[in-house]
């Protein structure tokens, strides 16, 4: 069969190169990235000169690869930082022995997550959050689900190695040490393409995601973060979901909740890195967040009733201004927020 459009031809490319080698080239000088693997600093425009170039991107910063972790179907991640197989098995990986950075070129403490709202250092370039809707439950009945679907937009028209997220999640946001969140990524796996993957960032400086799985434009997902085993206000155990249910591909993080009581609720997030121009973001210049659902650990009623209150959008003051917007609709609390751009 005929490959005719210009990022299936580049799949195919790499997948002939992964064959072969293992491993593949991004570009002149920028190192050798195994295929899947979270996107090399080297190959992102307009990284802070603070961030080591041996680095790669997520959706929380800068890690040094050994410190960013891959969770296969059938393990678990638990709170001693041991991977658990289905069968029972047991792994480890050695401690981070490095710093992180924040988007703007921030050096990190170990378990620190980069505050959502820190504009990038330098002028008329964006590293880090962009936009997104919040709101904070009573502490004593924090979140133990949510839910929402995403939208895959088309592609940038401008393909400069940037790298672009998408997501809902959770955070405790009195003891910021971790974030749970499905995640729809342009070029996120070194691939100049949609995919998706689950991620939970940043205890003792480690990151831990879920397998990367290809996602085409036009597809609506499925994303979906749900706790078990809780005690009070703190869940251990926790499922993060993202699924095309289109093509019935998903990726899935099951991990613990290291004791965090995830009352910070984002229902709609847009994040990017390497953007100096609009056309760097995705050309359909809206995101849908629909279907959010958010439960308390506490419901108001029985029968699991979905928590509703008004979101709080932001924008993060940076440049280039792309028109920025993140509207709830058709009112303040809906399950429903649009982010512009």
């Amino acid at each position: 069969m005929a490959v005719t459009s210009a990022s299936a031809r580049a799949r195919v490319c790499i997948a002939v190169a992964f064959a072969l080698n293992g491993s593949f080239a991004l570009a002149a000088g920028a190192g050798t990235f195994t295929l899947g693997e979270p996107t090399g600093v080297a190959t992102v425009p307009h990284v802070p000169a603070s961030v080591p170039r041996d680095y790669v991107v997520t959706p929380n910063g800068y890690f040094h690869p050994s410190c960013v972790h891959r969770i296969d179907a059938g393990e678990t991640l638990h709170a001693d930082g041991s991977v658990v197989g289905a069968d029972g098995s047991v792994r480890r990986v050695a401690s981070c022995a490095y710093p992180h950075y924040a988007p703007n070129g921030a050096r990190l403490a170990r378990d620190e997550i980069p505050s959502p709202s820190a504009p990038a250092r330098a002028p008329q370039l964006i590293n880090g959050w962009v936009a997104y809707a919040s709101y904070v439950l009573p502490r004593e009945n924090a979140a133990v689900y949510i839910s929402a679907d995403m939208s895959v937009p088309d592609a940038p028209t401008v393909h400069s190695g940037q790298v672009v997220y998408f997501f809902p999640g959770l955070e405790d946001i009195e003891n910021v040490q971790t974030i749970v969140q499905p995640v729809l990524g342009w070029n996120a796996f070194n691939d100049n393409d949609w995919t998706i993957a689950s991620w939970n960032c940043c205890m003792d400086g480690e990151v831990w995601h879920s397998p990367a799985v290809a996602v085409n434009a036009g597809t609506t997902l499925e994303g979906r973060v749900s706790g078990s085993s809780c005690t009070g206000n703190v869940c251990d155990d926790w499922s993060i979901l993202t699924r095309d249910p289109v093509n019935d591909r998903d990726t899935t993080l099951d991990t613990s909740g290291y004791g965090q009581a995830f009352d910070w609720v984002f229902g709609a997030v847009l994040e990017a890195y390497g953007i100096s121009q609009c056309g760097e973001l995705p050309v359909t210049a809206t995101e849908e967040f629909s279907r959010i659902a958010v439960h308390a650990l506490r419901p108001p009623t029985s029968g699991g009733i979905a928590q509703r209150q008004a979101w709080d959008p932001t924008i993060v003051a940076s440049s280039p201004n792309c028109a920025y917007s993140v509207t709830p609709h058709p009112a303040p609390d809906s399950p429903q927020i649009t982010i512009s751009y």
